[in-house]
């Protein structure tokens, strides 16, 4: 079967149509309006990735209150576990505001006081969130269109090219009628979102294929094993409760969250899904909810989601669960939020001209410390991190220059990957990728295996990922679309190897990783970051350890 392959140029290729991408693109154009920028969606730009898919929230500093310097002293000891990025910490918290200003300047719609100050709620310790609308990537597309930025939609980016140890291009192809595109571009922006899985339907769109793409580049990844959040749901309607870990009891009564907590979080700990596991184990559940009774002000809650696009998704999500969720019996969904793409502070990746801002990188940024991509404990910080290091990630590619000369693109290269890339469609018989995709879903989804882990555990989850494996190296496809999830499911069995290899090696427990095994955190022998690396079709590990002494805030011992 023969597909028609076409070239493209560009200066600057953005990979992925979310809020990511979307932002980069216009601060590109905005420092660079020269600068010949291609946007790249395998869906709709505007209308992909998480941030318009109902949770919307942007975290906010009061920094006229909240000091950085508190926060990051806050943040080191209490979330990140001395595992985090200080300086770059430092920076994201300091332009908060900054990042506001910019979105409120792209049209994005932020519920405002009567006195026009932002409307805010407190989360936790020196935190808050601003609720926002879901028409956010489309405010910001429309921003991008304005100032040139050109877009492919339903345009599926496969493979990085790389030329000379430098970023030349991509290869992509179109979900409607598998047309192949072959990219040249002088600089590659990755913004292709986390890996979750595919089991929560609000964080489905991350699927984990840009982290593919860049491990097979030769890109390394880091702290691949943060990529384990789950998040408490009402067992008959999936519906998440916010801050649910809050108000757990369990069919005796007993107010379970005093086992593991002290104070409200600004997010869920991981320890409250160890609380579930060991009380269901005992013969103490269900696990079960009960708020008490809340007092509110008067019309708070109308100005705090004030989201007048986003109005009818929410009342018919209202509608839908309204029979089945007054039963307050909650469970763990896993999500996962796998982002382990490692980037400089420049948001540049190992491999030069080639930079992943956002989901893609949250947690191979370094920037949180040990714990998931957003929200792993930071509430309202994933759509701001995606902001945050779009307006870096320009900033640098503004100060290195795109440059004068595309790199030369490897022919050899791209026959390969066009090769691997229609295999599926080749073939006649084979597994189809929902059974990969169902195994590793399997692998991961049980939260004794994936967030309250043990060796033994593990070893089980990861005997899954390697039949999975074996599985994925034999899928066949009947049309594009099915050819799109075998690419997917691809990504996902990599990255659940990852993630299980890591963590069996991180032997300690430290921020929201928990080993029951290995319950006290070493920080003499695990003050380190794990770094993955293809090597020549292996997967090679080596450690890092971390910078701790060049930073401000340090470990007692």
């Amino acid at each position: 079967m023969e597909y028609k392959k076409t070239a493209v140029s560009c200066d600057i290729l953005v990979v992925g149509g979310g809020i990511g991408g979307l932002s980069c693109a216009v601060s590109i154009k905005e420092r660079i309006p020269g600068a010949d920028v291609l946007v790249i969606e395998k869906q709709t730009a505007g209308y992909s990735g998480k941030a318009n898919k109902g949770g919307g929230v942007l975290q906010y500093f009061d920094l006229d209150r909240v000091k950085p310097e508190e926060f990051l002293g806050f943040h080191v000891n209490a979330i990140g576990a001395f595992l985090g990025d200080q300086e770059l910490m430092l920076r994201y918290v300091s332009m908060n505001h900054e990042m506001l200003d910019k979105l409120s300047s792209w049209g994005v719609n932020l519920p405002k006081e009567p006195d026009g100050n932002y409307h805010v709620m407190p989360t936790g310790p020196m935190t808050a969130m601003i609720c926002v609308d879901l028409d956010i990537t489309l405010k910001v597309r429309r921003q991008a269109e304005k100032l040139g930025v050109r877009f492919m939609d339903k345009t599926a980016m496969t493979d990085i090219l790389v030329t000379d140890e430098k970023a030349s291009g991509a290869v992509a192809f179109s979900i409607l009628d598998g047309e192949c595109y072959v990219i040249s571009a002088k600089k590659i922006v990755l913004a292709t979102g986390s890996q979750n899985y595919r089991i929560g339907s609000m964080w489905s769109s991350g699927r984990g294929d840009g982290i593919a793409a860049a491990y097979r580049a030769g890109a390394e990844m880091r702290n691949a094993e943060f990529g384990n959040f789950a998040q408490l749901v009402k067992v008959k309607s999936h519906n998440e409760i916010v801050f649910g870990e809050n108000y757990m009891y369990n069919a005796k009564g007993e107010y379970i969250t005093a086992n593991f907590l002290k104070h409200r979080e600004s997010d869920i700990n991981s320890n409250a899904i160890r609380e579930w596991y060991l009380q269901m184990t005992s013969g103490n559940g269900p696990v079960h909810l009960d708020f008490g009774e809340t007092q509110q002000e008067e019309g708070a809650l109308e100005r705090l989601w004030n989201r007048p696009y986003g109005r009818k998704f929410r009342e018919l999500n209202d509608s839908a669960g309204a029979a089945v969720d007054k039963d307050f019996e909650v469970c763990p969904m896993f999500i996962g939020e796998q982002s382990p793409v490692k980037v400089d502070n420049g948001m540049q990746t190992t491999i030069d001209g080639l930079y992943a801002i956002g989901d893609v990188s949250y947690s191979g940024s370094a920037l949180p410390g040990a714990v998931p991509a957003p929200p792993g404990r930071n509430r309202g910080s994933g759509i701001l991190n995606a902001v945050f290091a779009a307006l870096v990630c320009a900033e640098s590619i503004e100060k290195k220059g795109v440059g004068d000369k595309r790199p030369a693109i490897n022919d050899e290269q791209v026959q390969c990957c066009i090769s691997k890339l229609y295999a599926p469609l080749e073939r006649e018989k084979g597994y189809a990728s929902k059974e990969v995709i169902a195994l590793i879903q399997r692998a991961m989804a049980p939260v004794e295996q994936s967030v309250y882990m043990k060796r033994e555990r593990m070893e089980k989850a990861l005997e899954a990922v390697y039949e999975a494996k074996k599985m994925a190296e034999n899928m066949s496809a009947s049309d594009t679309h099915e050819l799109m999830s075998c690419i997917e499911a691809q990504a996902m069995v990599l990255s659940a190897e990852m993630q299980y290899r890591v963590s069996l090696m991180r032997e300690e427990s430290r921020g929201w990783f928990l080993r029951e095994d290995y319950p006290e955190t070493d920080n003499e022998n695990w003050l380190k970051w794990i770094i993955v690396k293809n090597s020549g079709g292996e997967m090679t590990f080596s450690t890092e350890d971390v910078p701790v002494e060049k930073w401000p805030v340090k470990p007692v011992n």
